[in-house]
């Protein structure tokens, strides 16, 4: 059982002993403030003498003449200068003063990272993820360790201790967390002991203090670190608003590779506090709300911010927010012949309940459009996909198309030109108002260290060659050096932001050509350290899409805050346009592939889908989300994201609806509207 430690604890607040002679120094093996940084180094205060390089410094005042490394979550960051490797033969004890600035997900605070970029679990060190500590040692096995979400934007003292039989957490004076050391302390191995940094990820929020000890300190000395320090970063926290709405509990499982179960807090629309649900507004014939002021009607669907709020805009020039589902699709058990029939079947039940769109696949964009009431839906030209496909460069991946060394040629010369005449195929289809947009392509893949990859492709090979080139011009214009080791994680997203610049541009002006009358909406964005935390990369893509589409995978729900940095960052809207949670209890299905969240039950899948339906409506930024999808995969698909089968469907495979889902998706559906006034009458009255 974790027991708070004694009352001592609270003296966390209380002001330093002149000299800290409540200091721990038995065993202290570096300490490090920022108070007094003389060329970049950030001197120890241990006996040991192993000073911390600080790279790209940036620091902010705290208490006092106390100072915290700023890290900006690309550059900043320290690496401990080890004439004598920083080792722990026994046991450690591990200190830091953090501030994060909001949850993300893997977050290295202090440590020696695993020797592989692409795992988290860092060879000894505390890392955050979604705001929790997380204290990891990784060698021959792993032992992890993990505490509650820390408070955003306020410090938290946090302490890892390890005596070679058991683990501790602490956090702010309290033990929060135990658990049984199953390896040793991992030698240093060469690996640099850094601050603020993996190997590939930077922190972002503020650090302000790291000590290490080479034993488990005791409940008392956690206590007197607290107290020799607490002054110089108090724990003066903004509430946090406080919302009166009630969650449930969701089981799935966390998002570091241990795959340790989370109950997450979910909100459904019985818990919303002070809705009530009532007969949705009058619509027109797209599913436009037709009980507010018409706006410009031009024909076609377009976009427009109304009171602080994006909305899309039907044809006839009502307001309308997209509830979509993708991949509509004949379920194996339909009958041959009359797909009319089926199609008219299906877009009625969509219809009933509270769909009013589907997403991608020319045929069914045509025939569903065709409907009475017709059903919204969009094209997919696959630009880049298609190129390299025509060249024999792609190969088989999950969910999207795979390029050599996940270089997609953006800036092979021949594709722009080529894109021009690709786009023709859009004309056919450029005047019919069923068609709500257009996605260039599918997750085109930006790897975090893209540029990398850019740099080490073959000059001599002349389908390759060009990438290179264009990473080394484009180094060179800024004043950059194209050696690897000597670029940092913000040279690296900023590429990214040109790649997919270059790649948005060019595909924008072919459509254009031929098609001036949708909507377009790029290449679904998809990847998270490299996308989703790139703030270069939305202001770089924005003047060539008309809505930026993102497949919405590995967060509870949709992020308002991050959402909203996106949008103004661009000034254009949001659709979210995959997400989905799959349910163990559905009968032969793997369940194994697919970026979808994994719940235990069907009910979970229906409590998972309110959530997201309830932030996604509550924020203004967005303007539709698209479900994926309509039918599970079948559990004899061979696809790399399929294999196996998953429950990723509003129906089984064969078409039988999974009935828990179908009620809740079709209660929260049909009120969208009346939820859409409800959260902004909210947001506008404030707490």
């Amino acid at each position: 059982m974790l027991r708070p430690l004694f009352c001592a604890c609270i003296a966390i607040t209380a002001a330093a002993p002149a000299g800290f002679a409540a200091w721990p120094s038995a065993d202290l093996a570096g300490h490090w403030r920022f108070d007094t940084v003389s060329a970049d180094r950030a001197p120890d205060l241990s006996p040991h003498g192993r000073p911390l390089r600080i790279e790209s410094a940036a620091f902010s005042a705290e208490n006092g003449t106390a100072r915290s490394l700023r890290c900006d979550g690309f550059e900043t960051s320290a690496v401990l200068e080890e004439s004598t490797p920083l080792e722990f033969p026994q046991a450690l004890t591990l200190a830091v003063w953090v501030r994060p600035e909001r949850p993300r997900r893997y977050d290295p605070v202090a440590g020696r990272p695993n020797p592989n970029p692409q795992w988290t679990t860092p060879e000894v060190g505390l890392y955050l993820d979604d705001g929790r500590p997380i204290f990891g040692l990784f060698h021959i096995g792993k032992t992890l360790l993990e505490g509650p979400v820390l408070p955003m934007q306020a410090w938290s003292l946090v302490v890892a201790t390890a005596d070679g039989k058991q683990l501790a957490l602490w956090v702010n004076g309290q033990r929060v967390a135990e658990a049984k050391q199953t390896i040793p302390v991992p030698a240093s191995a060469g690996i640099p002991w850094y601050v603020g940094r993996s190997g590939a990820r930077y922190f972002r929020g503020r650090i302000g203090e790291i000590a290490v000890w080479t034993r488990a300190l005791s409940p008392a000395e956690i206590a007197a670190v607290g107290a020799a320090t607490s002054a110089r970063y108090p724990r003066t926290e903004t509430p946090a608003a406080v919302s009166r709405d009630r969650t449930v509990l969701v089981a799935s499982p966390g998002s570091h590779e241990d795959g340790a179960w989370r109950e997450r807090p979910t909100r459904t629309l019985e818990g919303l506090d002070g809705f009530t649900p009532r007969e949705a507004p009058p619509l027109d014939r797209w599913g436009g709300r037709t009980d507010l002021p018409v706006r410009k009607a031009t024909g076609f669907f377009r976009t427009e911010r109304i009171a602080g709020r994006w909305w899309l805009i039907t044809p006839e020039g009502h307001l309308y927010w997209n509830v979509g589902v993708n991949t509509v699709s004949r379920p194996s058990s339909a009958p041959d012949g009359h797909a009319d029939t089926w199609e008219a079947k299906a877009a009625h039940e969509l219809h009933q309940l509270g769909f009013n769109g589907i997403s991608t696949g020319r045929q069914t964009a045509l025939s569903f459009g065709n409907l009475d009431p017709p059903m919204p839906s969009c094209l997919h030209l696959g630009f880049l996909a298609t190129f390299a496909k025509e060249h024999n460069r792609t190969y088989a991946t999950a969910g999207h198309a795979g390029f050599q060394e996940q270089c997609a040629p953006v800036f092979h010369p021949d594709f722009a030109p080529w894109s021009r005449t690709y786009a023709n195929r859009a004309a056919a289809d450029a005047d019919n108002p069923a068609i709500l947009g257009i996605f260039t392509d599918n997750e085109i893949q930006c790897p975090v260290d893209l540029l990398d990859r850019h740099l080490r492709l073959d000059p001599k090979d002349d389908y390759l060659r060009h990438g290179r080139e264009a990473a080394e011009s484009w180094l060179k214009a800024r004043g950059r050096p194209a050696d690897p080791k000597q670029l940092s994680l913000k040279d690296r997203m900023e590429f990214i932001a040109y790649f997919m610049a270059t790649y948005s541009r060019i595909v924008h002006d072919a459509v254009r050509l031929y098609d001036r009358n949708h909507l377009i909406l790029g290449s679904r964005v998809d990847e998270h350290p490299s996308q989703f935390e790139n703030p270069w990369l939305w202001p770089a893509i924005g003047p060539w899409i008309d809505v930026s589409s993102v497949n919405y995978y590995g967060l509870w729900g949709p992020q308002s805050e991050d959402i909203r940095a996106w949008s103004e960052a661009m000034n254009k809207p949001i659709m979210l346009t995959e997400w989905y949670a799959k349910a163990q209890d559905a009968p032969g299905l793997a369940n194994v592939n697919g970026a979808g969240w994994l719940v235990r039950t069907q009910e979970d899948r229906a409590l998972y889908y309110q959530h997201f339906m309830l932030a996604a409506l509550e924020t203004p930024w967005l303007v539709g989300v698209h479900y994926f999808k309509y039918l599970d995969d079948p559990k004899e698909s061979k696809a790399l994201d399929a294999a196996g089968g998953a429950n990723k469907g509003l129906y089984s495979a064969d078409g039988k609806p999974w009935v828990a889902l179908l009620r809740r998706a079709g209660a929260v559906n049909t009120q969208a509207y009346r939820l859409i006034d409800f959260f902004d009458r909210r947001r506008t009255a404030g707490p």
